[in-house]
């Protein structure tokens, strides 16, 4: 953020400034939690459904905020009188956007958004991996994807950032195009199109039109980076007055993947980078051959804004993506952990399942999926596939965790996965009991599930036990061999 006194402030969100005789200094930063404020920051008091932020202005204050932005009368809810400048707001949110909205106008930095059903964060990492080759990136971290995130990735950059890396998710109709009216980008990504929060749209026509607010939102002169493999996202080229550029493995686009294959059991891409001008050998750095398309339109982003295709290669080599994403771990008696629990919907439930297949080679494949969110009326059916195919993928064994996910045993149990492999959990804590005579130590195991289901503890309680004890109770390593269900619930 370029700094501004806490008067300058007040003016960009239309507030009243109390306190200014208390002066702390200009503002050059923002924080939504008072642990992470930094000296100078603004301290936004956001209220939410469990914490009210205007309780620990004090505490901001203490940890060197400049100002505080709070709503009117908010600040005597702190524990403590506030130590420096209020500005007062009807609507803390509301002013953030605003707040942000004005120093986008400040900023000289080429903005880059990225969304679409699958792949967002990872695609923005790889991105924020391809331009920092050349130049100073910010860029959103976590899925700061929603109008909190947004916003404060926006506040993050200054005056020396040249590029700023922005993603943006859609929970309805017109959240894109709010978003663009903030960060108003002049490059737009749209990975693909599927039916992720199918249940908050209601209709695919309706998910299919949100998603096309981002190239609709840039200006004539700006660029659209499609997905050229997605049919739906193809079509947008129709409704943009932007230039195109597509991605993807045909033949027929801009900058694509040629000579693609996958390493033996890390699961990781290799392939040729061909663009228009040059070509260059790309080695992923994350499993997963679903990973090539996100890694494809970072480096689309970066022959648009004159990264070199070899530094472009070099940047995807070493890009390092958001935690819970095909991560893996290896414990010393060699079993292997893919945690890639932070969300999941039908087409990122296959492409994990396809990685981590792959990747056992001829070693054991297990998966503990969860329930997938937001799928709407057809969520049943679209459980009992995924169950169908894993089977047909070859997975070796099945342990479902939530109520909804014995959906998934369902559809495998049909396909003809034999009982005594699939184990059905009510919790994540039985999940792990479960698995403790569930895996042998040459297995390979999936964790993966919508991040409400927090199967994130599953991952790092499989971590945690295994790096303090050798797994002498589990089951046999023979990939031959049927997994043994513990005594346990069956599917239904």
């Amino acid at each position: 953020m370029n700094p501004r006194m806490p008067s300058q402030v007040a003016t960009d969100v239309h507030g009243h400034l109390i306190g200014a005789a208390r002066d702390r200094g200009p503002v050059n930063g923002c924080a939504i939690d008072s642990r992470r404020v930094r000296p100078g920051d603004l301290f936004v008091a956001l209220s939410g459904g469990h914490v009210d932020g205007h309780h620990y202005i004090g505490e901001a204050f203490a940890r060197g905020a400049a100002a505080a932005l709070v709503r009117r009368g908010g600040w005597a809810r702190s524990r403590d009188a506030p130590a420096g400048p209020i500005v007062e707001v009807d609507d803390p949110a509301r002013a953030l956007l605003d707040l942000a909205r004005a120093e986008r106008g400040r900023l000289s930095a080429t903005v880059i958004a990225v969304t679409g059903s699958t792949g967002k964060t990872c695609t923005k990492d790889f991105t924020a991996a391809v331009l920092g080759r050349r130049l100073r990136v910010t860029a959103s971290p976590a899925s700061f994807n929603n109008e909190v995130g947004l916003p404060l990735t926006i506040l993050a950059a200054d005056g020396t950032t040249q590029a700023v890396v922005c993603e943006m998710g859609s929970r309805g109709r017109g959240h894109i195009r709010a978003l663009c009216e903030i960060a108003r980008p002049q490059v737009g990504v749209v990975t693909n199109v599927g039916l992720a929060h199918l249940e908050l749209f209601g209709s695919l026509e309706a998910l299919h039109a949100a998603k096309a607010e981002l190239p609709q939102a840039l200006p004539a002169g700006g660029t659209a980076v499609l997905n050229a493999d997605d049919p739906v996202v193809r079509g947008y080229a129709d409704s943009t007055d932007a230039d195109v550029v597509r991605f993807g493995l045909g033949h027929d686009a801009v900058v694509r993947a040629e000579a693609l294959a996958l390493e033996e059991r890390t699961g990781r891409s290799r392939f040729r980078l061909e663009t228009p001008d040059g070509r260059a050998t790309v080695h992923l750095p994350v499993p997963g051959e679903h990973m090539v398309a996100n890694a494809l339109a970072a480096a689309a982003v970066g022959w648009v804004l004159g990264v070199p295709v070899e530094e472009s290669a070099a940047g995807l080599a070493a890009a390092q993506v958001g935690g819970s994403r095909m991560e893996v771990f290896e414990t010393p008696a060699g079993l292997r952990i893919v945690n890639d629990a932070y969300n999941a919907n039908p087409a990122s439930m296959a492409a994990a399942l396809k990685a981590a297949r792959w990747m056992a080679g001829d070693g054991r494949c297990i998966a503990v999926l969860g329930p997938m969110a937001e799928l709407g009326p057809d969520s049943a059916d679209h459980h009992e596939r995924l169950g169908e195919l894993l089977v047909r993928l070859g997975i070796d064994g099945l342990v479902t965790v939530g109520d909804r996910a014995r959906r998934i045993a369902v559809g495998a149990e049909r396909e003809g996965l034999e009982p005594e492999r699939i184990v059905t959990c009510g919790d994540s804590d039985e999940a792990v009991e479960a698995l403790r005579t569930f895996l042998g130590p040459r297995d390979l195991v999936l964790v993966k599930a919508s991040r409400a289901a927090h199967l994130d503890r599953v991952a790092k309680a499989l971590r945690d036990r295994s790096t303090s004890a050798t797994p002498g109770d589990a089951a046999t390593s023979d990939p031959a061999a049927g997994a043994r269900a513990p005594a346990g619930k069956r599917a239904s």
